[in-house]
């Protein structure tokens, strides 16, 4: 196991036509705990993947330092930078055999070339039992020990992931690094193996930096998620801790299904009462949210509020709410899911999701009272999106 350091690093591409230089990671600074499973995530194009290939050393660096168990490892090369790296294709051998693929890197590594010498033969004979007894045991922990004799065209998908997961762990790296292991895989079984995955690295304990731009698929694998925009580093910190205190709109917006909703608000002061009108919401802000918003009053600001935080008046979520904002809202489509059901309100003239309980009252193209706890708002600057609370 190792700690991950990246200080100041920066990736830039030049266009060979135009000759312009793209910055696709932009001075980014993170440091990534011993044993830490840390998700990289971000929408496509947002440098994640280009971050973890500087990692594997398969990017070389613009400028910065990356340090891998203390050790800056820059120059170093990818085989020599104790990592395994799990990719988003398998990259498995077709013509070798699971036992094969798994056993292959180890081979390289350690089976003595020549046979001239007895010493030679007994150093291969020890380095094969050392090679199979390891192959063994990661098929067993993965449970593919029944696949070790196949090819992988008779593999399923999620059989070929395990197989690539086990020739990762056979190496006993110092980290792990996956590129969107699970996008090829089917809903079903992208959840089993996200299950896998995390007691897989229970059971290991080595640190592994993981790249999705699945915001689901980070929030339930993820000890910390690291958010990515543009090539910025824009937060890290722990699932539960981006989604309550997002630093920006970007974070509150890409964190959470439905998304959160946006409304342009506008803040007044009324004696030693600072109110919030937004949209069709009116309502007055507690003594801490007023502090921090008493600055922008008689201004605009963006009020952000999660679907789950949007109740249906009269439910039992609505009626455990000591002081609740209300108005009416006209119903554009209902979609049930099963566990919930998932409302488009307008709220002129943004529309706005909820996500309530699934037993609901709700008619489209009729009126519907919702509610939700003032303490539940998110208010961004309108200028830079930073969170003002």
């Amino acid at each position: 196991m190792a700690t991950v350091q990246l200080q100041n690093l920066q990736k830039s591409f030049l266009d060979a036509q135009s000759k312009k230089e793209t910055l696709a990671v932009r001075d980014v600074n993170l440091d990534i705990r011993d044993g830490e499973f840390l998700v990289l995530v971000g929408p496509s194009g947002c440098g994640k993947t280009t971050l973890l290939r500087m990692l594997a050393g398969l990017e070389t660096v613009s400028s910065g330092e990356i340090k891998i168990g203390g050790r800056v490892v820059n120059d170093v090369a990818s085989r020599d930078r104790d990592i395994a790296m799990v990719f988003q294709n398998y990259a498995l051998y077709p013509h070798m055999s699971v036992y094969e693929n798994m056993a292959f890197g180890l081979k390289i590594r350690r089976v003595p070339g020549g046979l001239a010498r007895f010493t030679q033969r007994a150093k291969r004979r020890a380095a094969l039992k050392d090679i199979d007894n390891e192959v063994r045991e990661a098929a067993a922990m993965l449970d593919i020990t029944h696949l070790l004799d196949r090819k992988p065209r008779a593999l399923s998908g999620g059989q070929r992931q395990r197989v690539a997961l086990g020739r990762a762990v056979v190496r006993h790296p110092a980290v792990f690094l996956m590129d969107e292991p699970l996008s090829n895989l089917d809903a079903k079984l992208r959840v089993q193996t996200r299950a896998e995955l995390i007691k897989l690295h229970r059971k290991l304990g080595v640190t592994t930096v993981y790249v999705t731009h699945d915001q689901i698929e980070a929030m339930t694998m993820g000890q910390r998620i690291a958010v990515m925009k543009d090539g910025v580093l824009q937060q890290c910190d722990t699932p539960l801790e981006l989604y309550r205190a997002p630093v920006n709109q970007f974070v509150a917006g890409f964190l959470g299904t439905p998304s959160m909703n946006f409304l342009r608000a506008r803040v007044e002061e009324t004696g030693n009462t600072v109110e919030v009108h937004a949209g069709p919401f009116r309502f007055s802000l507690s003594p801490a949210y007023a502090e921090a918003l008493r600055s922008y009053c008689g201004r605009d600001v963006t009020f952000g509020i999660r679907p789950e935080a949007l109740h249906e008046r009269g439910s039992p979520h609505a009626r455990d709410i000591a002081n609740p904002v209300t108005a009416s809202l006209h119903v554009e489509v209902i979609e049930p899911t099963g566990a919930n059901t998932i409302l488009f309100l307008q709220g002129q003239p943004e529309m706005l999701i909820a996500s309530v309980e699934a037993q609901t009252s709700a008619r489209e193209g009729e009126p519907l009272e919702v509610a939700f706890d003032p303490n539940a708002a998110h208010f961004f600057d309108q200028e830079t999106e930073e969170a003002i609370r």
